[in-house]
């Protein structure tokens, strides 16, 4: 059952210095060979072109 009323995030004072230390946990995590890491996805993942002999330059 899921949960009724909004979330709150805690209060981050210096909101740059954590997503600094996030995105360095991140290269350490790919630097040590993360063994599957998931793929990335594009806006192609989620629809299909319906214009593709229309293409314009």
């Amino acid at each position: 059952m899921q949960e009724s009323g909004p979330k709150f995030v805690d209060y981050d004072p210096e909101p740059e210095r954590t997503l600094r230390q996030r995105l360095k946990a991140k290269r350490q995590r790919q630097a040590m060979g993360e063994p599957n890491p998931p793929p990335r996805r594009t806006l192609g993942d989620y629809c299909k072109r319906s214009d593709a002999e229309q293409i314009s330059l």
